[in-house]
């Protein structure tokens, strides 16, 4: 029996079923193994501008595409390859749109491949409002960096502002003021360089946001005498903006605080600075190998704004922060 005749006797099987297949708004073909068209419903038909009958024994190809060959990624030619169902999104002119192709393989009872059943899907409108969310998004993007970039020049304008003033100031207590205000002001604007810079507007890696954050904090207080390092143990995890702007002031704080108070006199010293995930929670540790933390004080109810800003902040991310006065001094941070 061959294939011609194996394909006829099967579209006689579906006779009862081309009313459905005509009824359906999706352009349905049957294809033989040498692409032609050997019954389509009348859906393919009007998108063809022909009849059915003229449709018959053309390959598809010419039918469809205007072509003497099957076009690049034609799903019939796949399937014919390798027996399996194909489906490619195309761009037809010819057809007036988009389409979503699938090219199944009709079988015979031993399982030999007679040809294909073609359905395309018009998917013209979905594809112009795909196109329309796609560039409102991008807009809305450049819209957030353009923002995030604003924030930032804002900030390091303030922070120029703060440093320009403190050189008017002879009194050195009101000079560490601003030069704090300065810093505060600087690592919120490197928060916001950062997301500008990142592919995500959201997430930011907080390990190079800490590098870079610790550097410029020791550059600030490179003009006293002591010599003292920095040694970071940091993971790779991306935190939102929500946890990283009050948690890069945390750390601001007590880098600065540790670099101010830890090594008096010219002392040699080692700030270091971890952070890694435990769990379900974060964990930043920033320690000093200096004098210590002064007993007579309680760092959860200080007068000190540096140290009331960071307990306000860790509230603020719902986490719980701890002291160790043991060697030097170690303040260690958990949160969510």
């Amino acid at each position: 029996m061959n294939v011609e005749y194996r394909v006829t006797s099967f579209l006689e099987d579906i006779e009862g079923w081309k009313f459905v297949l005509n009824s359906l708004p999706d352009l349905i073909a049957i294809l033989n193994h040498k692409y032609e068209i050997i019954w389509a419903n009348t859906a393919m038909a009007e998108c063809l501008n022909t009849s059915l009958d003229s449709c018959l024994g053309v390959k598809c190809f010419e039918a469809i595409h205007g072509t003497k060959l099957p076009v690049d990624n034609c799903p019939h030619a796949k399937m014919m390859m390798d027996n399996r169902g194909h489906t490619e999104e195309v761009y037809e002119p010819n057809l007036g749109g988009y389409f979503m192709v699938t090219a199944a393989p009709i079988k015979d009872k031993s399982g030999n491949t007679l040809g294909s059943v073609h359905i395309a899907r018009d998917i013209t409108e979905r594809k112009i409002m795909e196109d329309k969310i796609k560039t409102s998004l991008q807009e809305k993007e450049m819209l957030i960096r353009e923002t995030y970039h604003r924030v930032k020049n804002n900030l390091m304008v303030i922070s120029s502002l703060l440093d320009l003033q403190a050189r008017y100031i002879e009194d050195i207590e009101t000079q560490n003021i601003f030069r704090d205000s300065q810093n505060r002001a600087r690592s919120m604007a490197l928060i916001h360089e950062k997301l500008y810079q990142t592919t995500d507007l959201k997430w930011i890696n907080f390990a190079n946001y800490i590098k870079k954050l610790s550097m410029e904090l020791f550059e600030t207080y490179s003009g006293q005498s002591s010599i003292i390092k920095i040694n970071f143990d940091l993971e790779d995890h991306e935190l939102d903006t929500e946890t990283s702007i009050p948690l890069g002031l945390i750390v601001n704080e007590l880098i600065s605080n540790g670099l101010k108070h830890a090594f008096p006199d010219g002392r040699n010293g080692t700030i270091k600075i971890k952070f890694y995930k435990d769990g379900g929670k974060y964990v930043l540790i920033i320690s000093d190998n200096g004098i210590g933390f002064p007993e007579e004080l309680d760092y959860k109810k200080s007068d000190s704004l540096g140290l009331r800003i960071v307990n306000s902040l860790v509230d603020q991310i719902h986490g719980e922060i701890d002291m160790d006065r043991t060697y030097g001094t170690k303040f260690t941070i958990k949160f969510p």
